[in-house]
């Protein structure tokens, strides 16, 4: 019922009953007001109550948004997770299968490093052994050097006293030469022999037994006497028939002159014939002829002391 049918039924009420005090109106007027006062708060309330239920309802709504959110966020966490699970699963059986292949591989790498080291010791012996060979070589190296050294002083030595005692016949056909370690003095043939013979002249003879007195002073000396001729053909109806035989038999001559002093050892000489075929210059001039014949008489020292450390 409505305040203001309350307040008519009120008045029909008075009126109905003329007899009612005025203290009873008071407070039913009273009881009126109350009720008025009642009623403001309630709709106060009430407009409370909608505010607030409004306000209920916007956060039900906001938590309603959330929840969807949530549950969004809870599935795809849920994948995530169940996704990390499985990544697990498979690392895991990653790790044991690397474990294993690896203690395999320890293993093998173990045993490498073994044989490694091992070849690495070898190696250390080997390099020991082989610094020990070079230091070895070097000193034969070093003795070498000093051999050669003493080979060409002593090379030297030779050819100046061949030169000194061949001083005498300077001029006439005679040199002395000292190349590749050995010595050569040359002798024209016109210095030794008459024009296609083999039998050495009285200057000749001299001038071999000069050389001779020197030669046998040196012990271990190699001598080779080689004879040499022009390319002329040389004909007789004799022994020698040619170059050939000439070149030889005119170092065989040289060669017993030689070991007429007995301090030659005849071990020690060689004769040997080359004919035209190693001539030192063109034989197209009687001049290049007359050079090209000649008796070569090649002095080498001793060098088995050189060979052996050679070898």
């Amino acid at each position: 019922m409505k305040p203001k049918n309350i307040f008519l039924l009120l008045i029909c009420v008075v009126s109905a009953q003329s007899c009612v005090s005025i203290k009873k109106y008071k407070a039913l007027d009273t009881d009126f007001s109350e009720l008025n006062s009642y009623k403001d708060s309630i709709y106060h309330l009430k407009s409370d109550l909608d505010l607030l239920n409004s306000e209920l309802n916007d956060n039900v709504f906001r938590l309603s948004l959330r929840s969807s959110t949530l549950e969004r966020d809870t599935i795809l966490l849920g994948k995530e997770v169940r996704r990390k699970s499985r990544a697990y699963q498979d690392l895991s059986s990653s790790y044991e299968v690397l474990m294993k292949n690896n203690s395999t591989t320890m293993a093998k790498q173990a045993k490498e490093n073994k044989e490694l080291t091992e070849r690495l010791g070898q190696m250390e012996v080997d390099l020991e052994e082989r610094e020990l060979a070079i230091k070895s070589r070097e000193q034969d190296l070093e003795n070498l050097h000093v051999l050669l050294q003493e080979k060409d002083a002593n090379l030297a030595k030779l050819k100046n006293s061949v030169a000194k005692a061949l001083l005498g016949f300077k001029g006439e056909g005679l040199s002395v030469d000292q190349r590749n370690g050995k010595l050569y003095v040359s002798l024209e043939n016109s210095l030794l022999f008459a024009s296609g013979s083999w039998n050495v002249n009285s200057n000749g003879q001299k001038a071999i037994s000069q050389l001779s007195k020197v030669l046998a002073n040196q012990k271990d000396l190699q001598i080779l006497v080689e004879g040499h001729t022009d390319n002329v053909p040389y004909t007789s109806t004799g022994m020698v028939k040619d170059n050939w035989d000439l070149s030889v038999m005119r170092a065989t001559s040289i060669v017993k002159i030689l070991t007429n002093n007995k301090g030659i050892n005849a071990l020690n000489i060689t004769a040997a014939g080359k004919g035209p075929f190693s001539p030192l210059v063109t034989n197209n001039s009687a001049e290049n002829r007359a050079i090209n014949r000649r008796i070569e008489i090649i002095l080498s020292p001793n060098i088995d002391a050189l060979l052996n450390l050679l070898e």
